[in-house]
């Protein structure tokens, strides 16, 4: 990196934390509420349109690596964020994608798939993953270290509008399972998946 990479590095910072803030002050029920049936569907497409800047920075930056890699850390590295990429394609299967695309409407429950029983945020777990088993360069750092910080507080946002909804089920699943890194012990067996559940339909 030379100097006259810092400032691009630091506008690829901006743009990556301007599209953070885009995307949570418009998370959740905001433009639902002003659109109706079409705002998950406007919100989509807004988060696709607004990440495009930060992206083409980063493509338009130079990727030299910061260190060079030994070649069993190499294939770990790309054996890791390959199992990301299978295991997101895994929890697809638990979702209602028409749903979350916003093509359709639906009411979604409180349920817990084998993922959530383990950890809170799945995708984005599986996100922290990949993004940190690519080949780093500054601008790779750069970015990895904003979506990290945008994870944490996205995380946190969406679970005040699931304590708004289930404040009693959601906060005894909190206690019990991890935010966004499974951890070892911690994860509802299924009598506490199905005890849960029960509680959090009598919420709604």
């Amino acid at each position: 990196m030379n100097d006259t990479d810092l400032p691009r590095l630091l506008l690829l910072a901006t743009s990556w934390l301007l599209f953070g803030a885009l995307h949570s002050l418009l998370a959740g029920a905001t433009l639902e509420r002003r659109l109706g049936r079409h705002g998950r569907l406007a919100f989509n497409v807004l988060a696709v349109v607004t990440v495009a800047a930060p992206l083409a920075l980063l493509s338009s930056l130079p990727a030299t690596p910061l260190f060079d890699e030994p070649a069993w850390l190499r294939w770990l590295h790309q054996g890791l964020g390959a199992a990301a990429v299978l295991g997101f394609m895994h929890t697809l299967k638990f979702y209602s994608m028409p749903a979350f695309l916003g093509l359709r409407q639906e009411t979604w429950p409180l349920t817990f798939s084998p993922w959530h029983c383990r950890v809170r945020h799945p995708w984005y777990f599986l996100m922290l993953v990949f993004i940190w088993t690519r080949q780093m360069s500054a601008p790779w750092l750069v970015s990895a270290l904003c979506i990290s910080a945008y994870l944490v507080v996205g995380s946190r946002i969406e679970e005040k509008r699931l304590l708004r909804r289930h404040p009693d089920s959601y906060a005894a699943y909190r206690r019990i399972v991890p935010a966004l890194i499974p951890w070892r012990g911690r994860a509802l067996d299924e009598a506490a998946r199905r005890r849960l559940e029960a509680r959090a339909q009598g919420e709604s």
